[in-house]
């Protein structure tokens, strides 16, 4: 930087600068203003970029707060490489191992646009480097996450006084599309699990057929991680699941959880998971110290099912997809199923990767959509008296809802009973209580919303609401209703 008098010759090809202030110049040839300091024997030169000289005064003297922080030791003379190794080594505590080892891979990946400069050294011309170099080629998401590494490091670096600036905040992240869930049906996860046990026949396979097996099912009826539920060999990973965390009494089961300090949590159990671990306890006679799992991986014999029925191949963590997607599609609310799984952000993540639906409930769904009143609903004409004193619902449907109700010897449509009026009302075909109150008992019978179109396919409700409701609540149910239609019940309470 040649500083210079007014008088200096316009011939120079050099930039003119003009001193007016104490670490404070002026370009001739722009009228911007420039900062020169120094510090520790180095000398920091920056435009202020700007051409008023008040906002000049207040940016040079935030320049000289910045620089005054500046660390002048040899951790400024630090390596990106070893600033980024400080900075996993503080953090290594709160992170899984796996974590970690992702981590040092995004390290090794960025080192090399570096070199060996000093961290202080590095300019935003580097890390474009990084972006023209090795960012064209790496996948989406990849880049996201070096780039995340990257930026860190250089915040690290910034907080600790060894740096100005992060030279890398100008670089955008790129728009990551995130991959399609496959899950398997249920009719493929039945498949998958007898394809498991079966194996290749061999009586040494057998053991270890039947191990994957129950692996297998169990992230499928319970949403565990497989982490979760094997356990790992590192200390900062938590431990297996015991016998002791199941509760058959209470009807639950706690999942020791291994990504954050949330993920510890007790779920209720399932019809399903109850039955099949009852088995697995009747099958091992266990004491409550052993392991329900005994094997760390169903990986191999996974991929052998898979191959052999033509599926895509699975992996332990679809069947937590699979979880979460059968529980959506059985009406379960997102916020709910996201506890269920240990997330802690109240459902969002649940609602971003699980919110879709497999394709044949997809298919079942829009069967129930009508864009005419479905013939099964009878709207029944709301009873106005006219200024003769006289209703305005015609003589049929007065008979028709009397007759309707004389079938019953339990009035249940006046019953304060939720699941009373609205197994009452599911099966009688004339309307004898308000839409709208049957809407209401119904969301309050089977736990959640139930839509008008719903109604088109009353056997559907019916076996969902028997599935929601204890055995003895049925029973009771049903003995209040001894003149009631039982076409939709009678086969469902035979199954039972």
């Amino acid at each position: 930087m040649k500083m210079t008098s007014k008088n200096t010759s316009q011939t120079t090809e050099q930039p003119v600068f003009h001193k007016v202030a104490e670490n404070l110049y002026r370009l001739e040839s722009s009228d911007g203003y420039y900062a020169l300091l120094k510090r520790g024997g180095k000398q920091f030169r920056r435009s202020l970029k700007t051409k008023d000289r008040k906002l000049a005064d207040r940016r040079l003297n935030d320049l000289r707060a910045k620089i005054g922080c500046l660390k002048i030791s040899a951790d400024a003379k630090l390596s990106f490489e070893k600033t980024a190794h400080l900075w996993l080594e503080t953090n290594k505590h709160a992170l899984s191992s796996n974590t970690v080892k992702r981590r040092k891979m995004y390290i090794k990946g960025l080192t090399p646009y570096f070199r060996n400069l000093p961290i202080r050294n590095i300019t935003q011309q580097n890390c474009d480097r990084w972006v023209t170099e090795r960012g064209a080629a790496l996948a989406s998401e990849t880049f996201v996450h070096e780039l995340d590494v990257m930026k860190t490091v250089f915040e690290f670096a910034l907080e600790r006084g060894l740096i100005l600036s992060n030279p890398a905040k100008h670089i955008k992240r790129r728009k990551v599309i995130s991959k399609q869930i496959v899950v398997p049906s249920l009719d493929q996860f039945k498949e998958l699990v007898s394809a498991i046990r079966l194996s290749d026949g061999k009586r040494d396979n057998q053991k270890k057929s039947k191990d994957g097996a129950d692996l297998v099912e169990f992230l499928a009826y319970s949403g565990a991680r497989i982490g979760e539920v094997v356990g790992g060999g590192d200390a900062n990973e938590k431990r297996p699941l015991f016998w002791s965390d199941v509760h058959f009494e209470r009807g639950t089961i706690f999942l020791p959880g291994t990504k954050t300090e949330a993920a510890p949590r007790t779920i209720p159990m399932s019809e399903r998971l109850s039955k099949f671990l009852a088995r697995l306890k009747t099958q091992q006679n266990p004491q409550p110290s052993d392991q329900i799992i005994k094997i760390k991986s169903a990986r191999k014999c996974l991929q052998t099912a898979c191959k052999k029925l033509e599926l895509p191949q699975f992996t332990h963590h679809d069947f937590r997809h699979f979880f979460a997607t059968t529980c959506i599609e059985s009406g379960v609310d997102i916020p709910t199923v996201s506890r269920w799984l240990g997330h802690k952000d109240g459902g969002a993540l649940a609602m971003k990767r699980y919110g879709h639906l497999r394709q044949e409930h997809s298919f079942a769904m829009i069967k129930r959509v009508s864009f005419d009143k479905p013939e099964s609903i009878v709207t029944q004409p709301k009873a106005t008296e006219t200024d003769t004193g006289k209703s305005s619902v015609s003589t049929d449907a007065r008979r028709a809802l009397a007759k309707a109700k004389a079938k019953y010897s339990y009035p249940w449509w006046v019953s304060e009973n939720p699941l009373e009026v609205f197994w009452g009302q599911l099966h009688e075909e004339v309307w004898i209580i308000p839409v709208e109150r049957f809407l209401e008992m119904a969301k309050q019978a089977m736990g959640r919303p139930v839509l008008k179109q719903e109604f088109a396919d009353r056997p559907a409700l019916a076996d969902e609401f028997l599935e929601r409701t204890p055995e003895a609540t049925r029973l009771e149910l049903l003995a209040k209703f001894p003149a009631q239609k039982p076409e939709i019940a009678d086969n469902n309470y035979a199954a039972n």
